[in-house]
């Protein structure tokens, strides 16, 4: 077996695995959680610059499904990402992200998503969703669900304009999305 599937296979298993402590009575969909358990990975395994403010709470916003933010804000209680408390935002339409470390796009809607992107195109943003085309509306990861397995796919050039970097070792187990050629 390949070692790049083995390793993303581990990663999926310790999710699945971790599902039960991680949300303990919650009565959520499957492929949220698992999708929750990855924007966690991410979090840990990113850096911002270090113009990010280090004595505030760390924050994760959530574009769309309100039952996503629900699921993610379960796994999140209580966590901290390199010291930092992590707290959930719920952005509604018209909110602000900027203040945002990461956002989630809950949605498919290309109008919601384009508009956030283009408010944190300046900020120091991790920007992670769902759509099938969110990394051409400029997007830095998006998360597939293939054969029942969590796969994402990283461009690398909207991770540059973000400034934010993620380990190798989380990378090697996606696909990366070079710059296009002109």
């Amino acid at each position: 077996m390949n070692p790049r599937i083995r390793r993303l296979a581990k990663l999926v298993v310790v999710a699945l695995l971790a599902w039960p402590l991680a949300f303990p009575g919650a009565a959520g969909d499957g492929e949220d959680e698992l999708k929750s358990a990855t924007v966690l990975s991410f979090l840990r395994y990113s850096t911002w610059p270090e113009s990010a403010r280090p004595n505030e709470p760390f924050s994760v916003g959530v574009v769309g499904r309100p039952a996503f933010a629900r699921i993610l804000g379960l796994l999140l209680e209580g966590k901290a990402v390199n010291g930092r408390t992590v707290r959930l935002v719920e952005l509604k339409p018209g909110s602000d992200p900027r203040g945002c470390q990461l956002i989630y796009f809950a949605t498919d809607k290309k109008s919601d998503i384009e508009k956030a992107l283009q408010v944190v195109v300046s900020s120091h943003a991790l920007t992670i969703g769902e759509a099938d085309r969110f990394l051409d509306y400029g997007g830095a990861v998006n998360l597939l669900l293939v054969d029942g397995h969590m796969g994402f796919e990283v461009s690398l050039e909207a991770l540059d304009r973000a400034g934010v970097g993620i380990s190798s070792k989380l990378l090697r187990l996606g696909q990366i999305r070079r710059k296009r050629g002109v």
